[in-house]
């Protein structure tokens, strides 16, 4: 089998060292925090390293210190956004490389460059299309790694909500996971808030790990054009 090493890798590479390094330093920061010997309820001017300040009661911003969520609400549009500069790269590499024709990507731009009209068609395109012919071109399909399509369909419902500020399942969200679903497959409620602790984290960029690494592969084992 052929390996290529894409250089979507070496980000994703180094955005999960930054990941950890912020789970470090934030457990390191917690400890300090909740260990401060303060009582009182009035306000504090909290400084950061930069000099800015801000007043804030200490319970409120322990609270947020603590909540397990944020950090990953931040970071997890970024793993989303990796695995789709990968696709536009694969559909490159299959136009220009492998000799597929624009006409395998239904609604790719026929007329503009290659490297613009991946990156619209993937833009514009759902990834359970998108993602679909990919997989299909490159011998692959959605049950060749844990989560299928359902998983990759989930999380990137979850980036969208959480990229545009939505802290539930609303009635769309819940469309698109219904299309990509079995009958066997649980499905949240309207209005049932979106979880990304570090559980369901490591959970949702396992699966975009094992998406992307099926296409890859696919994608590096197809013959090259003559």
């Amino acid at each position: 089998m052929a390996w290529v090493r894409y250089g979507m890798w070496d980000r994703w590479r180094d955005l999960t060292r930054f990941r950890l390094a912020c789970e470090m330093a934030l457990a390191s920061y917690r400890t300090y925090v909740n260990g401060f010997p303060i009582a009182s309820a009035s306000p504090l001017v909290i400084t950061d390293p930069a000099g800015s300040n801000f007043k804030c009661d200490l319970a409120d911003f322990t609270a947020v210190l603590n909540d397990g969520q944020q950090l990953y609400r931040v970071l997890f549009p970024s793993y989303v956004a990796l695995v789709e500069d990968l696709g536009r790269e694969l559909v490159e590499t299959l136009h220009t490389g492998k000799g597929v024709a624009r006409t395998g990507f239904a609604g790719l731009d026929a007329a503009a460059p290659i490297d613009q009209a991946a990156e619209q068609w993937i833009t514009a395109t759902p990834v359970e299309a998108w993602g679909a012919s990919v997989l299909k071109l490159g011998g692959r399909k959605w049950s060749d790694f844990k989560g299928g399509r359902r998983g990759v369909v989930e999380a990137v419902t979850i980036r969208n909500l959480c990229a545009h500020g939505i802290p539930v399942f609303n009635q769309r969200a819940l469309n698109r996971l219904t299309a990509a679903s079995t009958g066997r497959q649980a499905l949240p409620a309207l209005g049932d808030p979106i979880v990304l602790d570090r559980a369901a984290f490591v959970r949702h960029v396992g699966v975009l790990r094992g998406f992307a690494r099926s296409m890859a592969d696919g994608v590096a084992n197809m013959a090259d054009a003559p």
